[in-house]
């Protein structure tokens, strides 16, 4: 009874390892969301409907992200080794 308990745990296991990585997991579409946060917050709900967002956290992402983009690391104070 425990041997096909554990052995339908494991192929349990293996058939979400498969599926996500049929899918894609949250590191493959990181990158390609935050290249979607220049999109207005309806667009990218519609685009990731899953995400649960409010639009003022949307926002203060956009902004965080384009802070990074605009000042160079080396003005960071806290990124300079």
């Amino acid at each position: 009874m425990i041997f096909w308990l554990i052995l339908l745990v494991l192929v349990a296991a293996v058939a979400l390892w498969l599926l996500q990585r049929k899918v894609g997991g949250p590191r493959m579409y990181g990158l390609q969301k935050e290249v979607n946060l220049r999109l207005t917050y309806k667009r990218y709900m519609q685009i990731y409907p899953g995400t649960r967002m409010s639009y003022e956290e949307y926002k203060r992402i956009q902004a965080a992200r384009a802070y990074k983009k605009a000042v160079s690391s080396t003005k960071i104070k806290r990124m300079v080794r």
